[in-house]
């Protein structure tokens, strides 16, 4: 404990005076004070404008002292408080005079429902404070002795509550401080009648409105306001918004300590609650719009709110317990329809908990509503709802016991005993069928949900029993069709999510492998179950958690709000009370004359008349004493009425002062942001005067440069001319010794020739006549012996044939004669009634098949498995067979893939063409004679399937049938059908259509052009002009005569797809490319970057000499690189072609050896283009960069110095485990001849670069980047223009590239001289390696005699120590295509 400090003050205590008039709310103050420690103790004394703060410790009193004396610019006097043996509030001697004063003056003033009661006349509502307090002096709470203070003291505190209520409140949180006041008073008034509201038990409350006045007026203020609260367009207005008060709903507050009780006012009655709960119904709880988050959290806080308000109220009755049903059945609903998100969204275990406690409410509703003879209609509902919760525990059973007879027979019950069963004896399948059923309701179907997965895992582990294989080395396995209809999953994708999670693999045959399982610490999170649960729900949400028809919304619409405050902004006479707001009280009727006009609102009699049983008084006449004393008395109220008046205007002065003294400051303020305003500008244009001089001393310094430059270059051009001539006259010297070598050579070759070929000739020719006497022997001898063999085999078969045909004949006589017996006997169908013949499909097609087995057609059964085995049927067109003519071939057996939007109008004539294209295009595709399975049609699609090496998919849009906008994304094409009438409506249909399908390739299909022809040319015109306005890339538009005959539109449907099939899509042009990304890191920041920078050190001086003095430089380079491919890896490509979601089944899968596609859309891995795995490859990038290297040593001669140095470089750039394994590296690398620093930045690129692999845990797999973009900004030259950064200059930031830059002009002469100079270097490497060549001939027995002396000190005294090692490095050197050649 601390040692306090001596003298005569208290320094944990502070005095402040001449406070600013807002710490006359405490809470105001509180706050202030409190941000400097923690309160102990804080006393306000209003009247003399001071307050007294305690704080825990000496250290916060000090901070507070030195900075808590100021307030929004409003200073005031603080310092250490002096010691006192006693509080001021304990003694009636401490109450300050003046104060006492005023209290007395006005103690004959107070309004009745406010005035304190009397021990000397007490009324049967109003007992004496005294008596009170003696017979329950030990049973009061701290907080009601607290508030049990001395008389003086408690018509000080009213006073000043009384004076802040009389203020004018113009904005919410003034009026907010009012109703705060009006609250407090009330709270002073009732701890008097403490006794009497204990005796009566609960309160009830009778607030009218949805949310009460006092915390609509707090949350406006303070900007606790949900969206759902807002008024409409409010966020435009003003930030945050602003509180709509007919949609305002009371919030949730967690009960506590220190919490006051509520008063009556402050609680909603029985009608506000339904009305609450009726406007959640109708405008909120269908409103479950994204995100689900605030939907749920906002209609749990509102619901939770009324189950409290109910249990603080105590309600039990018929209206209660509809309301907790309610509450219980949007916990249900949430448990089904959220179960697929987030936990931070929703937590299914805590709606499990607050649908317990609901259903525990109504066990106790039930019961005591029971006992009054009260039944309860849906009760049997939510008792089947409390069994479907507890089926894991089976003690349930004894509290169904427990109920009436009625009950346990009824359905809810029974049936969720049926759940309880199938679930005991892990009958899975009776489960699931029990959920199918139609009796089973959508509520009980959510509440099931909880099941599913523990359901799931013992159906896994009963079918991995049953199906296992009998051996130990053989492994079953399962469909994975099979298994998702056992499990009664809604997809087999979620199957295989769900086996997967349990370790269960699936093999490429789209099988389960029935290994053991294994026990995952988290639970699977289940999907939405649309088909199982929520296909159930056959009304709104509202009405679904209603249980019957909603209530009129004339039940909230026609409600106002209740408004405590009169036209001139103060609080009404009659909401001193709050009594205003109870139902049937009419209102009364306010005077609108300013607040200092009034007389005394609360103005009463002194002494109550007292009436006797008749409602009469007789009193005698009065003597002259008395009528002195009423005279006597009169003044007394006069002079108090004056004295009151006087306190009004002292305090509308105070007011005064205050807003002038606000005036005054905000001027001030007003003119200091001026006068920073003309610094900022002076400082401003003093910057740019220091930067202008900075960029022309620069620009100086460049053209300074540039001239030194161009000298050199000059310079340079001059002596390469001279080399050049003198190459050229050795080169021409070469040349001519060269073709006399060639010519005595050529005479030499041919004459040697000619010797060669004639020998060869002869032998050849003696060769030739011995092969063709053994080939015709040969032939002679083989040919006899197949003829033999041949006429035997004949003879044999011969025989055969006679046989067989004899039989032949004999069955065929027999065949005949059954034939004509056969068409001899009359037709016969066996059919149930006579009058089912005609209307037999099945007849008609036997009666079709027999008619053409007697006429001799022949039977297509291609056609028939195809679905056309009508005559019709073969004018079907063929779609598949169309594009596989007219799209273009990208790879050579690759499949294609095509997505078709057919756009229909609304009306008649939409109906026509849809039954038009449903009777002319093929449905399916043709069966081929290939192993492919049928393709199953998918939901939502027209025409879905692949055939003749295409894939295509069919979508049909109807206007006015709603719109699938998310399924027209990446479309290829769009066949929009119209007529003649309606040109005005296709370019708006065909908008809405191109702006979610991204396609810009449309056929246009125009009916009745007889209609059309006789319209004007301005309609045509101005249809042209709206068609180029939507920005397509290709139209055509198809006239069409009729529709009366389904053979007219299929050849202007086929020429329309024709025309699609023949425009370029963008998705085919190859403009993105995939690679693996840990190949594509080291490919691009691997040798291959450092043997072009060292190829641009050959070519070009500066980069050479940089780099051999340098090494910074060398880094800066590298980090070059790093930055560019980080604006190649964090390109935005969202707005890319991407291949459509429903032609993805279609895809052929990849072998497991076969290389990842690099061009083709439809083997990009999913989620390529989102910008937060783009961006993880950034900052991956962002950690391969190399640091800044230290300081090159002085002296570079000493090997300590330099060792040292490499140490530096290496330990600031790479795992300390391999620091002194790359620092030997490093050091060999240095010790070159001509020490290059491109090789050392290598080296520690390239261990840094695996460094950062390895430690990335789960890298992306792979890169999608732009060809185009790659190669404008790191496949250029780019390092010929790189200018080294100035030391401390900040890093480019890495922003997303729009798109590339343009290409540079090229210069010719700087081409010219480039390519001379490698022209020359390429002549000169050829020069010396023929030189080199000749001297190896010349000294070859010299070199034979000293290679075994020489070669060993050769090579290790060399800069490699063996052979192998410099052809590795030779390797490494050579560009890409050398090294794979290698």
């Amino acid at each position: 404990m601390e040692a306090s400090r001596p003298g005569a003050y208290n320094y944990k205590t502070l005095l402040c005076t001449d406070i600013p008039e807002l710490f006359l709310d405490k809470f105001v103050a509180r706050t202030h004070f409190g941000r400097f420690g923690n309160l102990v103790n804080f006393v306000l004394r209003p009247c003399r404008m001071t307050c007294t703060v305690s704080y825990a410790t000496e250290e916060e009193a000090e901070l507070a002292l030195h900075e808590g004396n100021v307030y929004n610019g409003h200073e005031f006097h603080m310092s250490y408080a002096e010691k006192e043996t006693a509080p001021a509030q304990k003694t009636e001697q401490w109450v300050d005079p003046e104060v006492q004063a005023e209290l007395n003056a006005i103690s004959s003033g107070w309004p009745k429902q406010y005035q304190p009661s009397k021990p000397i006349k007490m009324t049967p509502e109003l007992p004496a404070a005294g008596s009170r307090s003696q017979q329950h002096s030990s049973s009061q709470a701290p907080s009601e002795r607290r508030e049990r203070q001395p008389p003086a003291q408690s018509k000080a505190y009213a006073q000043e509550l009384e004076a802040v209520m009389l203020r004018p409140a113009y904005t919410s949180e003034e009026k907010f401080r009012v109703l705060d006041a009006r609250d407090k008073l009330l709270r002073l008034n009732q701890s008097h009648r403490q006794l009497d509201i204990q005796m009566s038990g609960s309160t009830q409350g009778y607030c009218p409105d949805m949310c009460p006045e006092k915390e609509r007026l707090l949350r406006e203020f303070q900007r606790q306001v949900s969206v759902f609260e807002l008024q409409p367009d409010s966020l435009s207005r003003q930030p945050g918004g602003l509180i709509s008060h007919e949609l305002a709903l009371k919030q949730y507050s967690r009960s506590s300590a220190d919490q006051e009780t509520p008063l009556p006012h402050e609680l909603r009655g029985e009608p506000a609650l339904h009305m609450t709960m009726s406007y959640l119904m109708h405008e909120i709880m269908d409103n479950d719009r994204e995100p689900l988050g605030d939907w749920f959290h906002f209609v749990w806080d509102r619901t939770r709110s009324i189950r409290k308000e109910i249990t603080q109220q105590e309600l039990c009755s018929l209206g209660a317990v509809k309301l907790v049903e309610q509450c219980a059945r949007f916990h249900i609903h949430c448990a089904g329809r959220l179960v697929a998100e987030d936990p931070s969204v929703f937590d299914g275990k805590i709606n499990a908990d607050n649908l317990t406690k609901c259903l525990q409410t109504l066990k106790y509703m039930y019961h005591d509503l029971r006992l009054k003879g009260v039944q309860c209609p849906r009760e049997a509902e939510f008792r089947g709802y409390i069994v479907l919760l507890n089926l894991a525990d089976a003690n349930f059973l004894w509290d169904v016991g427990q109920l009436p007879d009625e009950l346990q027979t009824c359905a809810e019950i029974r049936q969720a005993i049926q759940f309880y069963l199938s679930l005991q004896d892990t009958n899975f399948v009776r489960f699931f069928q029990l959920l199918r059923h139609p009796e089973t309701s959508y509520l009980s179907a959510c509440i099931l949900v909880r099941y599913f997965t523990r359901l799931r895992v013992l159906a896994l582990h009963r079918l991995i029993q049953g199906y296992r294989a009998p051996r130990k080395n053989e492994v079953s396995s399962l469909p994975l069709a099979y298994v998702a209809q056992m499990l009664a999953c809604e997809s087999q994708q979620e199957a295989a999510n769900f086996v997967q999670h349990y370790g269960l693999e699936i093999n490429q045959d789209n099988r389960v492998v029935l290994t053991s399982m294994d026990n995952p610490e988290v639970d699977y999170k289940l999907e939405r179950q649309l088909e199982l649960v929520e296909s159930k729900r056959y009304q709104s949400v509202g009405e679904c958690i209603c249980g019957e028809p909603l209530p009129p919304k004339t039940l909230y619409s026609s409600h106002r709000p209740h408004n405590s405050f009169n036209a001139h902004q103060m609080l009404k006479r009659s909401a001193w009370s709050a009594k205003d707001q109870m139902p049937n009280q009419e209102p009364e009727e306010e005077s609108l004359q300013p607040p200092h006009q009034r007389d005394n609102l609360f103005k009463v009699p002194m002494q109550p008349a007292t009436a006797g049983a008749g409602g009469f008084s007789f009193s005698p006449p009065k003597s002259k004493m008395q009528e002195a004393a009423a005279v006597a008395l009169a003044e007394q109220q006069r002079q108090q009425q004056a004295q009151r008046a006087q306190e009004e205007a002292r305090m509308m002065a105070l007011q005064q002062a205050i807003a002038a003294a606000k005036q005054r400051e905000a001027e001030l303020m007003a003119l200091q942001a001026a006068k920073a305003a003309e610094a900022e500008r002076v400082r401003q244009q003093r910057q740019q005067e220091q930067e202008a001089e900075l960029l022309r001393r620069r620009h100086e310094q460049e053209a300074e440069q540039q001239r030194k430059q161009q000298q050199a270059q000059q310079m340079q051009e001059t002596l390469e001319q001279q080399e050049r001539q003198r190459r050229e006259q050795q080169q021409l010297e070469l040349q001519q010794r060269e073709s006399r070598l060639q010519a005595q050579a050529l005479r030499l070759y041919e004459e040697l020739f000619e010797e060669t070929l004639h020998s060869i000739a002869s032998r050849q020719h003696i060769l030739e006549c011995q092969f063709r006497q053994y080939f015709d022997h040969m032939v002679d001898s083989i040919t006899s012996e197949l003829v033999e063999r041949e006429v035997q085999k004949s003879i044999y078969e011969i025989g055969l044939m006679r046989i067989y045909w004899r039989r032949w004949r004999d069955f065929r006589r027999v065949q005949q004669q059954k034939d004509t017996l056969f068409n001899q006997l009359p037709l016969s169908f066996g059919a149930e009634k006579p009058d089912q013949l005609v209307d037999e499909q099945s007849v008609e097609d036997s009666l079709r098949l027999i008619r053409r087995y007697r006429q001799g057609e022949a039977c297509n059964y291609n056609q028939l498995l195809t679905g056309m085995g009508d005559r019709s049927c073969w004018l079907k067109l063929d779609l598949w067979k169309v594009l596989a003519q007219y799209l273009p071939q990208g790879q050579p057996g690759a499949r294609r893939f095509y997505k078709l939007l057919l756009s229909l109008p609304e009306g008649e004539e939409g109906l026509k063409f849809d039954y038009s294209l449903d009777r002319g295009l093929l449905q399916r595709p043709p069966l081929q004679n290939t192993d492919e399975p049928v393709p199953v049609p998918q939901p939502g699609g027209y025409i879905h399937g692949v055939a003749h090496g295409v894939a295509l998919s069919v979508l049909k849009i109807r206007v006015g049938q709603g719109s699938g906008s998310s399924t027209w994304a990446h479309a290829d094409g769009i066949v929009c059908f119209a007529s003649s009438s309606d040109l005005q409506e296709i370019p708006h249909r065909l908008q809405s259509i191109i702006q979610e399908s991204r396609c810009a390739d449309v056929a246009l299909v125009l009916e009745n052009p007889m209609y059309a022809s006789t319209l004007e040319e301005g309609l045509w015109r101005q249809l042209q002009q709206h068609l180029d306005q939507l920005g397509l890339r290709s139209w055509s538009i198809f006239c069409l005569r009729e529709m009366s005959q389904r053979n007219q539109l299929m050849p202007v449907m086929q020429s329309a797809l024709r025309f699609l099939a023949q425009q370029p899509h963008p998705s085919r042009g190859g403009i993105l490319r995939q690679e693996e990304l840990r190949g594509f890191l080291v490919d691009n920041l691997g040798p291959e970057l450092f043997r072009r920078l060292r190829h641009a050190a050959d070519v070009d001086q500066t980069i050479r000499r940089k780099s051999r003095d340098s090494p910074q430089f060398c880094v800066e380079l590298y980090n070059e690189a790093v930055r560019r491919l980080q604006l190649v890896a964090g390109e935005d490509l969202q707005h890319c072609p991407q291949f459509p979601h429903d032609l993805r089944p279609f895809v052929e899968p990849l072998s497991a050896l076969e290389p990842l596609p690099e061009s083709r859309l439809e083997y990009f891995v999913s989620g390529w283009e989102r910008p937060n795995q783009r961006g993880r490859i950034v900052q991956l990038l962002e950690l391969a960069k190399l640091p800044q290297m230290p300081a090159l040593p002085l002296r570079r001669d000493r090997q300590e110095d330099l060792c040292q140095w490499v140490l530096d470089c290496v330990q600031v750039s790479q795992q300390e485990n391999l620091v002194e394994c790359i620092c030997l590296k490093a050091v060999h690398c240095l010790e070159q001849e001509a020490p290059n620093y491109l090789d050392l930045t290598q080296l520690l690129a390239l261990e840094r670069l695996q460094f950062v692999l390895r430690r990335e845990l789960d890298p992306p797999k792979v890169i999608v980047y732009r060809t185009r973009t790659m190669k404008s900004y790191f496949q250029s030259p780019w390092y010929y223009d790189f200018q080294q950064p100035e030391p401390g200059s900040p890093e480019p930031p890495v922003e997303a590239v729009e798109s590339p830059p343009p290409m540079e002009e090229l210069n010719f002469d700087e081409i010219v001289s480039k390519a001379e100079c490698v022209l020359a270097n390429c002549e000169k490497l050829r020069e010396e390696r023929r030189t080199l060549r000749d001297l190896n001939v010349a000294r070859t027995p010299m070199y034979q005699s000293s290679s075994s002396s020489g070669s060993s000190s050769r090579y290790t005294n060399g800069a490699w120590g063996h052979p192998q090692q410099k052809q590795k490095h030779d390797a490494e050197n050579l560009p890409k295509r050398q090294r794979m050649d290698l």
